[in-house]
C-alpha cells in the first residue's frame, strides 16, 4: 500500500525543507495529490526515490 503524507511531516522525517517538496512538485519532478482546497499529499516512496536519484555518490 502506498503511504502518503503532508509536505511538512514528510520533510521533517527526511530532514529537508517543506518548501523544497512543493518546489519539486511545481517543477513536475514529483507528483502532487490534491485532496481538497487545503490538503495536498505526496507519495513518500516517490519523494525518497527522487532524493536518492539526485544524490551524487
Amino acid at each position: 500500500m502506498r503511504q502518503f503524507s503532508k509536505a511538512k511531516s514528510l520533510a521533517a522525517r527526511l530532514d529537508i525543507c517543506p518548501r523544497t517538496i512543493f518546489r519539486w512538485a511545481d517543477q513536475g519532478l514529483i507528483t502532487r495529490h490534491k485532496i481538497n482546497a487545503r490538503v495536498v499529499l505526496f507519495n513518500e516512496a516517490e519523494v525518497i526515490a527522487f532524493i536518492e536519484s539526485a544524490r551524487v555518490g
